[in-house]
């Protein structure tokens, strides 16, 4: 890793610690250091070079809550490693957002930085390289847990528990699914959006937030991204009516159209049950502590206070 960043971006880092705790499973994360500076390095094969080319075009605007990437020695936003994309950039953040929340200042900013991603001119370079954000990815992945959880005896006792609130919930899930389908053809993605603003990808800092990891950036409307602030989201413990109010003063007005918020939460929620449900029926790969953490969050998430019932409402 050393010497990739040396060749590809010109600096020259004394140390690189490997970051664990992130839940993408298609990238490595580290923390490179030189004598002076530190570095978020990340090393992908998921999402698309949107993550990279969405910030650099909000920072090329003068917004600041965002990590613009370094540019590589001959002027790109990464290079290619192992058929993989190396990025760096700078380091920001005191602490993430899930430790505390946010302050007022800090929530304006944040409304402010959505606002202004959702209004980024599609250009060329971005159309090249921004999906448009849908449901295929999410009912797929809950049909997959669904084949999972009943292919064979649980290992354990946490992937029995996984499937017996997999179960309990069947008729709800099945109603999410046709929900969702049923809502699609209202929606039209044709706004930049971050599609995963919740506290845990925000870094805060007296005075300062950073919104990061935008590699699922895409073409969406702007439900996509305000749900993560309307309630029922990882994360939203933090987020009540006042800071609510402190994020769409920064924001700006808005008309929230309720069905395309159904469809992104329906959505969300069946991609994060079918995530929660995998992990906790998988020993072995994942440790217990998380497979058990797993579980609960997989009740919380079909619960009546989750984002699935929101969605259902």
């Amino acid at each position: 890793m050393l010497v990739h960043v040396a060749e590809d971006f010109g600096i020259h880092l004394t140390a690189v610690e490997v970051i664990n705790g992130g839940v993408d499973r298609a990238a490595q994360d580290f923390l490179g250091r030189t004598e002076t500076t530190a570095y978020a390095i990340k090393w992908s094969a998921g999402g698309s070079a949107a993550g990279l080319v969405v910030p650099s075009a909000l920072a090329d605007r003068g917004v600041r809550a965002v990590s613009a990437p370094v540019r590589t020695r001959d002027g790109r936003l990464y290079s290619e490693r192992d058929g993989r994309r190396l990025s760096v950039t700078p380091w920001v953040g005191d602490r993430n957002g899930l430790d505390g929340g946010l302050d007022e200042a800090q929530c304006r900013e944040f409304g402010a930085l959505l606002a202004a991603t959702h209004s980024l001119p599609v250009t060329p370079e971005l159309a090249a390289v921004l999906p448009a954000a849908g449901h295929d990815q999410d009912l797929a992945a809950a049909r997959a847990a669904e084949a999972l959880l009943h292919a064979s005896p649980p290992p354990d006792a946490i992937a029995a528990e996984a499937r017996s609130i997999w179960t309990d919930h069947a008729e709800l899930i099945a109603a999410v699914v046709d929900r969702v389908e049923s809502l699609a053809s209202a929606v039209t993605p044709s706004t930049v959006c971050h599609t995963d603003p919740h506290l845990g990808n925000v870094l805060a800092a007296p005075g300062r937030m950073w919104l990061i990891d935008w590699d699922d950036a895409a073409l969406s409307t702007p439900e996509h991204d305000l749900m993560f602030v309307l309630g029922g989201t990882y994360g939203d413990e933090h987020i009540g009516d006042r800071e609510r109010d402190w994020f769409f003063e920064g924001y700006g007005p808005v008309t929230v159209r309720p069905r395309h918020l159904a469809y992104w939460r329906a959505s969300r929620g069946l991609a994060d049950i079918a995530f929660l449900a995998g992990e906790a029926f998988t020993p072995g790969e994942y440790g217990e502590t998380w497979r058990a953490r797993a579980v609960r969050l997989l009740a919380a998430n079909l619960g009546p206070t989750g984002l699935i019932a929101r969605a259902m409402a």
